[in-house]
Order: C-alpha cells, then sequence, then structure tokens
C-alpha cells in the first residue's frame, strides 16, 4: 500500500484519527492482498471472494491529520477456504502505530457459502503464505481482550 496522509475528516472529537479508519486501513491493505492474489470482478462474479470472519484491532499509538502512514500486511495462513492476515500500522519513520489481525473466509459466488478459492488465485495466495511463512512471526498475534 503506498503511503497515505491522514485526513481532517477523519479524525474524532479529541482530534485523533478516529477507531473506524485503523479498520478501514486494514481494509484497504486486505484489499491489496486480494488483488494481487488475482482477485478481480471477473473471478468474483464466476467464483467469489473472501469476506472477513473476525477482525482484532489493537491501538498503539495515536494518529493526527497530516500524518503520513502505510500497512504492511503478512500472511501468517491460508488453506483452500480460510485466510488468516495481520497489518502493520506504522506513521512514516515510527514505531506501529496499531496492528490488525483478521480471519477471512472464501464464499463461493453460486452458493453464498464458504467454499474453497480456486485457480490461479489458489495458488497464487499458497505460494505467498510459503513466502510469508519465512518472516518472524509479528508480535501481538494471537491476542485476546481480557481483565488480567
Amino acid at each position: 500500500m503506498q503511503r497515505l496522509e491522514m485526513r481532517h475528516d477523519w479524525l474524532d472529537y479529541n482530534g485523533h484519527v478516529t477507531e473506524c479508519r485503523y479498520l478501514q486501513l486494514c481494509g484497504m491493505a486486505t484489499d491489496n492482498v486480494l488483488s494481487y492474489i488475482g482477485i478481480d470482478s471477473g473471478y468474483r462474479s464466476k467464483f467469489g471472494s473472501y469476506y472477513t470472519l473476525e477482525t482484532h484491532l489493537s491501538h498503539l499509538r495515536e494518529l493526527h491529520a497530516g500524518d503520513r502512514v502505510e500497512v504492511l500486511t503478512q500472511v501468517l495462513g491460508a488453506d483452500d477456504k480460510r485466510l488468516h492476515l495481520f497489518h502493520v500500522i506504522t506513521r512514516e519513520g515510527e514505531e506501529p502505530a496499531a496492528t490488525g489481525e483478521q480471519m477471512l473466509i472464501h464464499v463461493d459466488a453460486s452458493s453464498g457459502r464458504s467454499g474453497p478459492a480456486q485457480g490461479s488465485v489458489r495458488e497464487r495466495l499458497l505460494e505467498l503464505t510459503r513466502l510469508h511463512a519465512q518472516l518472524p512471526r509479528p508480535r501481538g498475534v494471537g491476542a485476546s481482550i481480557r481483565l488480567r
């Protein structure tokens, strides 16, 4: 994903980027992964696409209007139907501002139910998963919300 400047209309009443925009950034990064593996309008109409089942956002630092951010995405795992992603939102030149972990499921276009990814999309995803498996596991993967 290219660097994106945080807009003034993305601010909440405290002057910080509102929480829904962090999710929007993760969604944009997910779309980039899906595009990379070959999910386009033709694939979606014939075979389907991935739908998000679960998202866990961790807000680590505040973002403000004018901040330039990028989102780096790691594929943590994938099989015929599922895709596990981890996004790191970083303000230019600084520590991460947020992370987003997502589990997606491939939904078949004709049945509207979960079904396996098809053809070159499946192959590209499995290859990307294999390559990303060589990367270190990101800190915070699998975190849960609880009182300690």
